[in-house]
Formats: structure tokens, C-alpha cells, sequence
């Protein structure tokens, strides 16, 4: 006698902090719902700064007496980036916001990317279950 094998579970294909998303539902700390009924928004809460850096004050006191010609490292700019980009689940009357830390320009690309490519990942779900019932109402039609 063997017994059943549980069901093997999805693979991962996208997380956003504590997001996880499969191909068939999304995994928050307050629920998991299927991916057809969720929509995912994000807002992007980020600042970009420029600053002259340390090193290049540095470089011009030790230089001045020597080349005036030391004052072009003033034109040195660094930027920054800081904030956060909010990510929201909504599932019915249930929401989860994710705030993901952002601290460069590619960490604020790259979250961007990944809500991009699960909302991609809803509509093909969406797509699926409409599939699936205009198939299930072919197989059994309806007597009037």
C-alpha cells in the first residue's frame, strides 16, 4: 500500500520583499490569495540628492596653495538615493503594503521591474480563468 505524494509545490518566480509570487497565487504575510483576484500597485517614495563628495573638498584644501587649478574637483557630484517604494496587495476587502527600502538607483529599477512583471504575471492568470470558464460553459451548456 503507498500512500499519495503530497503536492509538489510551486516554484518561486518573483519576490518583493516579503511578496512571493507563484504562478498560480500570491503569498503575503496577511494571506495568500490566488493571483487572478489580487491587484498589485506600487508608489514610488525615492529622493535623488547630488553632493559635492568628501574626497574632493579634501583634494582642494590640500591642493590650493599648489594649483588653482585644485578648485575644478568642486565640479565632483555624487548622487543619492533614499526613500522607499511602496508595493500594494489588494484582495478583496484585504490589503498588505510592502514598504521596500530603496538605497540606489538600480534597487529602485529593479523593485519597479519586479511589480512590473507581477502585475504581467496577474493578467495571464486573469487570462487563464476566463479561458477555463468559457471552456467549462462549451463542455456544459445550459439547458434554457
Amino acid at each position: 500500500m503507498t500512500t499519495p505524494l503530497p503536492p509538489m509545490p510551486q516554484p518561486l518566480l518573483v519576490q518583493i520583499g516579503n511578496i512571493r509570487v507563484t504562478e498560480d497565487v500570491i503569498m503575503t504575510p496577511a494571506g495568500t490569495w490566488p493571483l487572478a483576484d489580487v491587484n498589485v500597485t506600487s508608489s514610488d517614495q525615492t529622493s535623488t540628492t547630488t553632493h559635492t563628495p568628501a574626497w574632493a573638498i579634501v583634494l582642494v584644501i590640500v591642493l590650493i596653495w599648489f594649483f588653482f587649478l585644485s578648485l575644478l574637483f568642486l565640479f565632483a557630484k555624487e548622487r543619492r538615493v533614499s526613500g522607499f517604494v511602496s508595493v500594494n496587495v489588494q484582495a478583496g476587502p484585504y490589503t498588505y503594503t510592502e514598504q521596500v527600502p530603496i538605497s540606489t538607483d538600480f534597487a529602485r529599477h529593479d523593485t519597479m521591474n519586479r511589480v512590473g512583471y507581477t502585475q504581467s504575471l496577474i493578467g495571464q492568470a486573469r487570462h487563464r480563468a476566463i479561458a477555463n470558464r468559457a471552456a467549462e460553459s462549451s463542455r456544459h451548456p445550459e439547458v434554457q
